[in-house]
């Protein structure tokens, strides 16, 4: 064992030259292949899984709504100590590779029961069974998701090279959200009747299932090939948990952080939201058919093509913090006017006009949340840099689960949000038994369009608002990167 941790010291030191060495497209594209999973997910739980919970099995709003949101915290409150164990953990195989192999088949598996709820199942056992799937996938997911994501910001200190692999993983992000979209609404769930049909849901989640597993171990083996560039955890040879009360009060010192745990917090109760009852206004408000809301959600996962050579070229010119707010209010943007237009507008469009404009309107907020994405995380990877300036550590996994914590506490929230909002406006469950005959009122529906796009368009309007106070500049950054380097020169001549 003193064998194996002195050689994962000297890699860790050795690997700071090979960091600066540029690295291949195979590689970020096999690495960034592990992306697709999250998309699946993302898909499976934004699009889906709320219609599925309320039309199709009949669970009230507020009920699926507070599963969500259970699973969520516990673990958003779990996801600090699994980045701080991916930080310190001693093994063979580096800190982040155990994590990853460990959680990849539980979160598949549970991802796959979850849209397979035996339909005898009703009340509260309906309830503790989709909890239960719920937690199961989401810790697992974090096993994974958290120390890969990690990786990304480690394996180079290039301040651009960082934001072309955020670029690369966003990107396949958004091929696992695509993929999820086309194998739902356009082969298991496609025709008149399909998104109501219980059955369609289980082959769905199962194939999904089986593309997680196969793009994770693309990742897997790519993140193996990475291990010489990896940092190892720091010397002394603590218990990869001791210590976790001061790691955690030293993070809330760190004002960056700080800065970047409220914008998500807030964008991400917006984005929750507005997934969340994206079937509901594309089907009842919009009255669209299952063919026109694929391509409206294709749209979505589409603008990311377009963001990510407008991020490469942008970042070049103007820093990220400013592209990020730039994004996000053009985010909030689009969000309110599209239901503005349809119920206070000069004229109401048809269902095909409406497609034509909700699909354009959807590559414009896919291209603003690429941008967004890629500036906003690779200053995540830019602050953890400035953390060990700092504080003397390395802390990727403990950075990216605090705000994963944020993420998902806000994803639960939105949720929760969306599931009340249906209740109260006294939008109808169970519409899978009510028959193709039954009508929803008028003005249920106009209160959908409300809480569907306006409502969550204000706090994604918040958002940016945090990030005026961000002020780790590229030039900052590089001053850090050559401060750290001269320490480690420093300390390998003692």
């Amino acid at each position: 064992m003193a064998a194996d941790q002195s050689a994962i010291s000297d890699a860790g030191a050795n690997a700071v030259p090979v960091r600066s060495a540029p690295l291949s497209r195979r590689f970020k594209a096999a690495y960034g292949a592990g992306a697709i999973a999250d998309g699946l997910v993302a898909a499976g739980f934004g699009f889906f899984l709320l219609f599925y919970l309320t039309a199709v099995c009949g669970m009230s709003g507020t009920m699926a709504g507070m599963a969500k949101l259970i699973a969520l915290l516990i673990d958003g409150v779990a996801d600090p100590a699994i980045g701080l164990a991916s930080d310190r953990l001693r093994s063979r195989y580096g800190r982040r590779l155990p994590f990853m192999v460990g959680g990849l088949l539980p979160f598949a598996g549970a991802f796959g029961l979850l849209f397979s709820m035996p339909a005898s199942l009703e009340g509260g056992s309906q309830f503790v069974y989709v909890t239960a799937c719920l937690v199961v996938l989401r810790l697992s997911l974090s096993f994974f998701v958290l120390p890969f994501t990690a990786v990304g910001a480690e394996v180079t200190d290039d301040y651009r090279e960082r934001a072309s692999i955020v670029a690369f993983r966003l990107s396949f992000q958004n091929v696992g959200i695509l993929l999820g979209v086309v194998l739902g609404l356009g082969v298991f769930m496609a025709g008149p009747d399909g998104l109501l049909s219980r059955d369609h849901y289980t082959p769905f989640a199962w194939t999904c299932a089986a593309v997680m597993l196969l793009a994770g171990m693309v990742a897997i083996r790519a993140v193996r090939s990475a291990l010489p560039r990896l940092h190892g955890p720091e010397d002394g040879g603590q218990h990869f948990l001791s210590g976790f009360a001061r790691e955690m009060v030293a993070l809330s010192r760190n004002r960056s952080f700080l800065i970047l745990f409220g914008t998500v917090l807030t964008y991400f109760l917006a984005y929750s939201a507005h997934v969340s009852l994206a079937l509901h206004s594309s089907r009842y408000f919009w009255k669209l058919d299952t063919t026109q809301i694929q391509f409206i959600l294709l749209s979505t996962t589409l603008g990311p093509l377009l963001g990510a050579p407008i991020s490469a070229f942008a970042l070049r010119h103007i820093e990220k913090r400013t592209l990020s707010i730039a994004a996000f209010l053009s985010i909030a943007l689009f969000l309110v006017w599209p239901p503005l237009l349809q119920l206070y507008g000069p004229f109401s469009l048809t269902p095909g006009a409406a497609a034509v404009l909700l699909f354009i309107n959807g590559l414009l907020v896919g291209t603003a949340i690429m941008v967004g994405g890629i500036g906003f995380q690779s200053m995540l990877a830019d602050t953890a840099d400035e953390h060990e300036w700092l504080f003397g550590v390395r802390r990727e996994g403990l950075f990216f689960s605090g705000l994963t914590l944020a993420y998902k506490a806000a994803s639960g929230l939105g949720g929760l949000i969306a599931g009340l909002a249906l209740d109260a406006i006294r939008f109808p469950t169970d519409l899978a038994s009510r028959g193709p005959g039954f009508v929803i009122p008028e003005d249920v529906l106009h209160r959908l369009a409300l809480i569907s796009g306006p409502l969550p368009a204000a706090f994604a309007a918040l958002a940016p608002l945090f990030l005026i106070g961000y002020q780790l500049t590229r030039q900052r950054h590089a001053e850090i990167i050559a401060a750290l380097d001269q320490r480690k020169v420093e300390g390998a001549g003692r």
